[in-house]
């Protein structure tokens, strides 16, 4: 089957990627995603686990192909995204085919089996309903847009035989995570009893905690620099005492409830349609790209600024990051998912996690292996395909942004300008005794040659 041979491709492209920057027990032999997982994995004692997880990407990847859809004509794009939801930002969500550029689990979806996939991945764009449950007591913000319901992933509320819902909301879509849906007014994080990537996705207490905490702190400083934050609540369910992370769940505003309609993940930017191969950032700028490319590094490098002036460390990658335009004139940075940001101690409101330090390292890595490596990379990737141009080109422009929005911080403007950039090892990490703890690597930074 042709998907199969395309998914096994791509898979084994992300380890060999994998084998050539992340330290492995195994030296890579074969041309199979297997054959490569079984190599890398030699002497690991959780090859087991890892092939058969290898095996779940190749089958979640063909899968994603099937699905493929051409996308609209660069003049329909936004009544295409329009007509497809109430929320505009889902189509563009679910237009992201293959998920994470780098990690080798991408598209692997834990247990779900191939029509529950389809059921609830995004890029198979499904719509379903999504239960509110009376689902025990209820620790929530004092501003829970649902009183005393609990909003449950339809999967999740199966395998836990919850009793049939208060009430629900139709119409419901899921988000680039498939564990957060979309109602039109409200984007939710649920929790889910899956492997999605790297970890089970559930809601700890300390996101249903700090979420909340953090909205305020964040939102005037980064409206400064040029970022609008959605505000988090949250809830999560008590036994006795004792919070449940999977009946938990976080709602924030959808972002185009407060930028416009013509809101777009970063990382659906950088997606190529299938039938032409043009990315959806060359449909939407009606101009030719090397003059709107300078207005959106501008926006992109936003969380830069906002290092600079606050030392706050946004896990700025393309999927927590939107971009609002006008016409295809980006207009505003927006940011989501305050669970993965790092913030020095002072002067803060209490925190539960690891949220908090005052190493600068620490900061600047979580910021630049989000940002560079991963989601600008992969926009400056698609963009030199589909334009048959050197990637440097538009490195260029990239460097003399990042120099001017890095300036305020000297350790930042070395990290980011001077030294390779750091990014997670996540192959690597699937191969460790604690493989949700941090590995990381180095990458060369075309910027320290422009």
């Amino acid at each position: 089957m042709e998907s199969t041979r395309r998914a096994d491709r791509a898979v084994a492209d992300r380890l060999r990627l994998a084998a050539a920057r992340e330290p492995l027990p195994g030296t890579p032999r074969g041309t199979t995603a297997a054959e490569l997982a079984a190599s890398i994995s030699a002497g690991s004692a959780h090859q087991a686990r890892f092939r058969t997880e290898i095996d779940a990407a190749v089958t979640g990847t063909a899968l994603a192909l099937d699905a493929a859809r051409p996308h609209p004509d660069p003049d329909r794009i936004w009544e295409h995204a329009a007509a497809a939801h109430p929320d505009p930002t889902v189509w563009f969500e679910q237009a992201v085919l293959l998920g994470h550029p780098t990690h080798p689990l991408a598209r692997s979806r834990g247990t779900l089996d191939p029509d529950q996939t389809r059921a609830y991945a995004p890029e198979h764009r499904p719509r379903f309903d999504l239960g509110l449950y009376q689902a025990g007591p209820l620790r929530t913000s004092p501003d829970w847009p649902t009183g005393p319901l609990l909003p449950v992933h339809p999967w999740q509320a199966h395998r836990h035989r919850l009793d049939p819902p208060a009430r629900t909301w139709p119409d419901t879509a899921p988000l680039m995570s498939l564990r957060t849906v979309s109602t039109g007014r409200h984007h939710i994080k649920c929790a889910v009893d899956l492997q999605l990537t790297s970890a089970i996705r559930h809601v700890s207490a300390a996101a249903a905690h700090n979420g909340p905490a953090l909205a305020p702190l964040l939102t005037g400083p980064a409206d400064r620099c040029g970022i609008t934050v959605l505000n988090e609540q949250a809830a999560i369910a008590t036994g006795g005492d004792r919070p449940r992370p999977e009946l938990a769940a976080i709602i924030r505003p959808a972002p185009a409830t407060l930028t416009g309609d013509r809101t777009v993940p970063v990382a659906a930017l950088a997606e190529p349609c299938p039938a032409t191969g043009r990315p959806i950032a060359a449909a939407i700028a009606d101009r030719p790209l090397d003059q709107w490319w300078p207005a959106l590094v501008d926006h992109l490098l936003a969380p830069l600024r906002l290092y600079a002036a606050t030392g706050i460390a946004l896990e700025a990658h393309g999927q927590n990051l939107l971009v609002a335009f006008h016409g295809d004139r980006p207009t505003r940075l927006i940011y989501r998912d305050l669970g993965s940001l790092r913030l020095p101690r002072r002067n803060r409101p209490a925190l539960h996690g690891d949220l908090q330090t005052d190493d600068e390292d620490e900061r600047i890595r979580k910021l630049l292996a989000a940002l560079f490596p991963t989601t600008l990379t992969a926009l400056v990737d698609a963009l030199a395909t589909w334009t048959g141009t050197d990637p440097a080109r538009w490195w260029r422009t990239v460097a003399r942004a990042a120099a001017e929005a890095a300036a305020g911080s000297a350790p930042l403007h070395r990290a980011a300008l001077k030294t390779d950039w750091p990014v997670k090892a996540t192959t690597a990490m699937r191969l460790a005794d604690r493989p949700t703890t941090d590995l990381w690597t180095r990458v060369d930074n075309p910027l320290a040659d422009t």
